[in-house]
C-alpha cells in the first residue's frame, strides 16, 4: 500500500500542490494582518438616532447580538459594590448632622464589645496649608472625645472607637455645617424674596457613562427624571476631548484640555477662571467634591492643585484620606457604599443652603469608572437623590446640569463599533425649575429642538454662565461655545463645533475602505510611532511592539487638501490593542503623520515600572522590570485618567 501511494505521488504533483500551498500561505499571512476588510462590509446601526445636514447620529440597538458577548462576560462575574461594602464589618455608627448615635447590638455583633466598654474619638480632617501642593496632603488634627448624642462643629471627621485597648475600628464622615456667604451677598439675598433669588445651579456628573450605556443601566433614573421633573436630554452630546480632563475643563471653563495644560502645567489653578468663582463673584455659596481626589482634574498626574480652597465646600482631603488604603477599600466607607455616603451628604448641604444661592460641581467616579456595570448600583440612590431634592422644594430654585464626560474607553468593549461610538457620546440632561419653563417659553422651544443638535461640553459652559444675567435671555455665545437658550444651526459640523476629527460621533458619509497595501504600510508606521514614544519617555524600560494585525480601518471624510485622514484599530504583540487615527497625502500616500493614539486595553497591571504621567498607554514594562514600582504610582492605578 505504501509502495502504491509513494508510486502515485510523484516529484512532478508535488510541485504544484506546494505552489498552491505556499501561494495560500502567503495571502493568508497577508490578510491576516488586515482583518478589516469583512468588517467595514457591516455597518451595524438601523438608521439615525437624529439627523442635521451637518451632522447625524447613528441608532444602535444597545443590545445587539455583536456586543451580547460583552455583556454576558460581565455579567457573569459580576458583583455589585454595594454587596462588596455590605460584607465588611458592619458600621455601628450613625450620623443625623453633626450629631453621631452607636448602635449597641450591632456594636456586640460585629465587634464584641459593649457600649460602656468603647471609647471613641474623632480627629479633624484638613489640608496641610504648608505644604506644596496642599491638595495632595491631607493632614489629623488632634483627637477629641465623641460624645454621641451631641452636636460637633467639625466639617470632615476620622473616628476611631476602642474597646480594651484594642482598635475597633476607623471611619470617616462628612458634616454638613453652614457657611458664612461671601462678603455683602447676605445682606443682597435677604432682601429679595425665595422667587427672586438667583437660581442654584448644581452639576452632577458621572464618570465615564455613555448616553447608551445609562439607559441601559439607569432606566428608574432616566423615567424620573423625563417624566417628573421635565429633563432635556441632550441627544447629541459629543466628547472634545480623550479623557476626563479635555472634556470637563471646557465645562468648568470653556477653555480646552490643551490650552489649560499649556497655561498651568507649572502653577497652581487658583486664578483660573473656573464657573465656582464667577458664581462665587455673584454671591454664590459654592461647593466642589470630587469622588476620586487621587485622579483629580487640577492634580492628577502632576497638577499642582489649588493653593488654597477653591470653594466653600471642599472636601478633597478627607476624600483623599479615605481612598489611601488603595484596593477595593476605596469604594466603601466602613460597610457603606461611598458613592451612596458622598450622594447623601450633597442632599444634606442643598438642603442646608436651600435658601441661598448655590453653585455645586460634584463629580461621581467611584462605581462606574472602568466598569460597564457600575450604572446600576447608582441607578436607585441617585433617582431617590433626585427624588428628595424635588420633594424638599430644592429643585424650585435650582437648574440641574446631569451628564458625563464620555463613555468607557478602555477593555474589550471599547473595541466594537457600538463601543466607539458610546466613548464619544455621554450622557447629558438639564432640569430646569418648573417657574423657569413657564416664564421663558421661547428658551425652553429651543431646549427641545437642541435635544437633537450636535452640541459640546462648551456650549454647556456658555448655557451656565447666561443663568446669572436671569431675568434677561441673553443667547449669546462665548468663543467656543453656542448658548443653549439660543438656536444651534443645524448646519453645524464638528470642526464647527471644535471637535478633532478622533472624537467625532457623527456618521462619516464619505468614509471609504483604505487600499490594503497603503492600509499595512500605514499600520505599520503607526506601530513604529508608537515604540518611538514608549523609547522617547521611558528610554530602556519597554518592550518593543510588532504589528500583529489590523482589526478595523476606514478613510474618514474623503480626499481634503490633498490628505486623507485614517483611523485603523491595531493588535500588536505582546497583546495590546490601540486605535490610531493620522493623515496620508494622497498623491502617492508615502507621506504619513500620527494625529492621536489611544490605549483600547486595561494596561496599569503592565505600567508598573513608570510614573504617573499620559505617556503610560504607549508602553508595556519589559517584563523583568515589572516587579519594580516607580515611587510616583498612587494607589490603584487606573487606565483612563490621562
Amino acid at each position: 500500500m505504501r509502495r502504491r501511494l509513494r508510486n502515485l505521488v510523484s516529484p512532478a504533483t508535488l510541485i504544484p500542490i506546494w505552489s498552491v500551498f505556499f501561494l495560500l500561505f502567503f495571502i493568508d499571512l497577508y490578510f491576516l494582518k488586515l482583518k478589516p476588510i469583512l468588517a467595514n462590509m457591516t455597518v451595524l446601526s438601523v438608521g439615525n438616532l437624529f439627523e442635521t445636514p451637518g451632522c447625524s447620529f447613528p441608532l444602535y440597538n444597545p443590545y445587539h447580538w455583536t456586543i451580547a458577548y460583552h455583556w454576558a462576560t460581565v455579567n457573569a462575574t459580576y458583583s455589585t459594590y454595594e454587596d462588596m461594602c455590605s460584607a465588611r464589618n458592619r458600621t455601628v455608627i450613625s450620623q443625623e448632622g453633626g450629631k453621631f448615635t452607636l448602635d449597641p447590638k450591632g456594636l456586640l455583633l460585629a465587634y464584641n464589645a459593649t457600649v460602656q466598654s468603647t471609647k471613641c474619638h474623632y480627629s479633624v480632617v484638613s489640608r496641610n496649608e504648608t505644604a506644596e501642593i496642599p491638595d495632595k496632603e491631607p493632614i489629623l488634627g488632634p483627637a477629641r472625645e465623641l460624645l454621641f448624642g451631641e452636636p460637633i462643629d467639625a466639617e470632615y471627621v476620622q473616628v476611631s472607637c476602642e474597646a480594651s485597648g484594642k482598635l475597633l475600628f476607623t471611619e470617616y464622615f462628612l458634616v454638613p455645617q453652614p457657611k458664612q456667604p461671601p462678603q455683602h451677598a447676605d445682606e443682597l439675598q435677604l432682601e429679595e424674596p425665595p422667587s427672586s433669588r438667583k437660581m442654584s445651579v448644581l452639576i452632577l456628573g458621572i464618570d465615564s457613562t455613555s448616553r447608551i450605556n445609562f439607559n441601559r443601566l439607569m432606566k428608574n433614573t432616566h423615567k424620573y427624571i423625563v417624566d417628573e421633573l421635565g429633563a432635556f436630554e441632550f441627544l447629541g452630546l459629543n466628547k472634545v476631548g480623550d479623557s476626563s480632563f479635555p472634556n470637563q475643563l471646557p465645562l468648568l471653563s470653556g477653555v480646552s484640555g490643551p490650552d489649560t495644560e499649556s497655561l498651568f502645567k507649572r502653577h497652581n489653578f487658583d486664578t483660573f477662571p473656573l464657573l465656582w468663582n464667577t458664581f462665587r463673584l455673584e454671591g454664590y455659596t459654592t461647593l466642589f467634591l470630587e469622588e476620586m481626589p487621587y485622579y483629580g482634574l487640577f492634580t492628577f498626574p502632576n497638577y499642582l492643585g489649588f493653593n488654597l480652597p477653591p470653594t466653600d465646600y471642599y472636601p478633597e482631603a478627607v476624600l483623599r484620606m479615605m481612598d489611601e488604603k488603595g484596593g477595593s477599600d476605596r469604594f466603601c466607607v466602613g460597610s457603606r457604599l461611598k458613592t451612596k455616603v458622598l450622594i447623601r451628604y450633597l442632599a444634606e448641604v442643598l438642603k442646608l443652603n436651600s435658601d441661598r444661592s448655590m453653585f455645586s460641581y460634584v463629580w461621581l467616579s467611584d462605581v462606574t469608572h472602568n466598569n460597564l456595570r457600575g450604572g446600576q448600583d447608582i441607578d436607585q440612590p441617585v433617582e431617590e437623590f433626585f427624588r428628595e431634592l424635588s420633594d424638599t422644594g430644592v429643585l424650585e430654585n435650582t437648574t440641574v446640569l446631569f451628564l458625563s464626560d464620555h463613555g468607557n474607553r478602555i477593555g474589550p468593549y471599547r473595541r466594537s463599533e457600538i463601543g466607539r461610538h458610546e466613548d464619544k457620546t455621554p450622557f447629558c440632561f438639564l432640569i430646569l425649575p418648573k417657574r423657569f419653563m413657564r416664564e421663558y417659553p421661547e428658551a425652553v422651544v429651543q431646549l427641545e429642538v437642541n435635544q437633537r443638535r450636535l452640541i459640546t461640553p462648551y456650549d454647556l459652559h456658555a448655557t451656565l454662565l447666561s443663568l446669572l444675567k436671569l431675568p434677561a435671555i441673553d443667547p449669546q455665545p462665548t468663543n467656543k461655545g453656542i448658548n443653549l437658550f439660543g438656536a444651534v444651526p443645524p448646519g453645524r459640523t464638528c470642526a464647527d463645533a471644535f471637535i478633532a476629527p478622533e472624537f467625532c460621533a457623527c456618521t462619516d458619509t464619505a468614509s471609504e475602505t483604505p487600499d490594503p497595501g497603503v492600509l499595512l504600510s500605514f499600520s505599520r508606521y503607526a506601530v513604529s510611532y508608537i515604540n518611538a514614544l514608549a523609547t522617547l519617555h521611558f528610554p530602556g524600560k519597554c518592550v518593543q511592539w510588532n504589528l500583529d494585525g489590523v482589526d478595523e480601518a476606514s478613510a474618514l471624510g474623503g480626499r481634503v487638501a490633498g490628505k486623507v485622514l485614517l483611523r485603523v484599530q491595531l493588535t500588536v504583540t505582546p497583546t495590546a490593542h490601540f486605535e490610531v487615527y493620522g493623515t496620508l497625502r494622497s498623491e502617492s500616500f508615502g507621506d504619513k503623520h500620527v494625529d492621536f493614539v489611544q490605549r483600547l486595553d486595561i494596561y496599569s497591571n503592565t505600567t508598573t515600572c513608570l510614573p504617573n504621567n499620559s505617556w503610560q498607554k504607549m508602553c508595556m514594562c519589559k517584563p523583568e522590570l515589572l516587579n519594580t514600582t516607580s515611587t510616583s504610582q498612587t494607589p490603584d492605578t487606573l487606565d483612563d485618567n490621562e
